[in-house]
């Protein structure tokens, strides 16, 4: 039965190239549709909701009341950094440069960056960093300083070309570039996420930069290793610096939650293979390469090379998928979304785990227009902010159905599928006895819910085809338990984090359902090692 569930998102076009064939030019690519989630209107009255007032010139604004723990959890808010002397010269502005209210934190953050990898890259790679011997390039129209050429026959970058590609490494000349032009790519993500955005470009940029230095752009590896590799070490540097430990840069959950939406925002098209020519991964892979950086440090980047992280699938399962964009009917009918939904994870909780959950039984969905038409006296949920609330004599749980479908108008199916698992996980630990509470029992859900669509991924063969039992099922990659009829669709689990994203907490210090990062962690845990991995 239908099947596929969980959404299509956002899939943007994304291309490694060069001016010349035989050039390796790195490049962070083009964004073509809208950052998702934070400042959707369905949140618009929570603290995550967008200010209208302008950036801070150095960054986002620090919490007075911020942990000053030397080791905090890596969304909390950030230590006040001591001002710092930057390097003028980090970056060449050229001789015509508008000046921008981001120019001293990216002065900061390249100075800084510098003093970080001739610190690290040596105990991570075994010998000295080397700076860049060229410069790091801002490109903008009125710019008549040249910025170099990266191939044969090119003796300048043109503005145009820049344009195009954001911001690129070029090993011809050893130098960095990016866009610094008034409504491009990066100006647009400083407008609205602040400067730090284009400090993890550049810090990505930088990722290339140290592979020229160790040989790996000379070893003909696939694009989306070396990429993983410079996603790891941007988020490295995000660490340190959320951390408190890149002087003047100060770096808080905001910068963050940023930070990870850049890295969902350059996925791979959904339906093209990640170890395609020029693939990149999908967003549920970058942000795993981003948070490994960010929480194991440059050590761990340079492992990615011989030993890169698991690859998620984007590539469509049938024809039907690929009509339907991978995203299921919004609807309660046996092959829409609610109705294929909500029998696989009755299943999951019930036949697959019954191990773990013997107590736990079905739960049927009931649509709801409004909080007032739940039915039972003491629901468990929040039907505002996690839209599914329950009721467990009835064993009924109640959707909010207006901002379910929001969210499947602006994420796709699992947007909808991600909230409805939390649901259920939830109501499996109830039936348990669990002594878990607040930020530690949410974050639990999360990982059952990855647990959960592990248990419904199908496997693919080397050649990145489905492969099916004698009875011309797809296999999974955990064996099933019944008449399982959902599988995970191309882009649902980026979906997922995009989803986690939206309905975090705003602040690690919050500990209600758990920051940005700490929920996507959770979800990759359960996606990746299954139930075992939750505890």
């Amino acid at each position: 039965r239908g099947g596929s569930a969980l959404l299509v998102g956002a899939g943007v076009a994304i291309v490694a190239c060069g001016p010349a064939a035989d050039v390796a030019v790195e490049r962070s690519d083009r964004i073509q549709v809208p950052l998702p989630g934070v400042d959707d209107p369905i949140f618009s009255d929570s603290d995550d909701a967008p200010s209208d007032d302008p950036p801070d010139e150095t960054g986002s604004e620090a919490d007075p009341d911020a942990d000053t723990d030397t080791n905090p959890d890596p969304s909390d808010d950030p230590v006040a950094a001591d001002p710092v002397v930057t390097d003028p010269d980090a970056i060449d502005f050229g001789d015509e440069k508008p000046a921008r209210s981001r120019d001293d934190f990216l002065l900061a953050s390249l100075t800084d960056i510098e003093a970080w990898l001739a610190e690290e890259f040596e105990p991570a790679f075994g010998f000295a960093f080397q700076p860049l011997r060229g410069e790091v390039y801002a490109g903008y129209p009125q710019r008549t300083d040249p910025i170099p050429g990266c191939g044969p026959g090119q003796s300048v970058t043109e503005y145009r070309d820049l344009r195009q590609f954001v911001a690129f490494y070029c090993p011809i000349g050893d130098f960095i570039a990016y866009d610094d032009g008034d409504g491009g790519l990066l100006d647009q993500l400083s407008d609205e996420f602040g400067p730090a955005t284009i400090g993890i470009v550049l810090a990505h940029e930088y990722g290339h930069a140290i592979q020229q230095r160790t040989g790996a752009l000379e070893r003909n590896l696939a694009t989306v290793v070396t990429e993983q590799q410079a996603d790891c070490v941007a988020g490295a540097w995000a660490g340190r610096a959320a951390a408190g430990d890149a002087v003047g840069v100060p770096f808080g959950e905001p910068d963050v939650r940023a930070s990870l939406i850049s890295m969902i925002r350059v996925q791979d098209p959904v339906g093209t293979s990640p170890t395609s020519p020029g693939g990149h991964g999908s967003g549920f892979d970058r942000v795993g390469a981003f948070q490994t950086g960010f929480r194991d440090g440059l050590g761990r980047c340079a492992e990615l090379i011989d030993d890169p992280l698991p690859l998620t699938p984007l590539t469509f399962l049938n024809q039907a998928d690929f009509a339907s964009g991978g995203n299921a009917p919004f609807g309660f009918e046996e092959d829409e979304l609610f109705g294929f939904l909500v029998d696989d994870l009755n299943l999951y909780f019930g036949a697959d785990q019954a191990d773990r959950f013997p107590a736990f039984t079905d739960l049927a969905a009931v649509p709801t227009q409004d909080a007032s038409e739940v039915t039972c006296d003491d629901p468990v949920g929040d039907y505002d902010d996690l839209l599914v609330v329950v009721c467990d004599d009835e064993r009924l749980a109640f959707l909010n159905i207006p901002v379910l479908q929001r969210l499947y108008d602006e994420f796709g199916d699992f947007g909808p599928g991600f909230m409805l698992g939390i649901a259920w996980a939830d109501a499996a630990q109830r039936s348990a006895g669990s002594s878990r509470i607040g930020e530690d029992r949410q974050l639990f859900n999360d990982c059952l819910v990855g647990a959960w669509v592990r248990s419904a991924t199908p496997q693919l063969d080397g050649s990145g085809q489905l492969v099916f039992d004698a009875d011309g099922r797809a296999v999974t990659l955990e064996q099933r338990v019944g008449d399982r009829g959902a599988l995970i669709s191309p882009n649902d689990l980026t979906e997922a984090i995009q989803t986690a994203i939206l309905i975090g907490d705003s602040s690690a210090n919050a500990d209600v359902v758990g920051s940005a990062f700490e929920k996507i962690d959770a979800f990759r845990a359960g996606t990746l090692g299954g139930i075992d991995a939750c505890g």
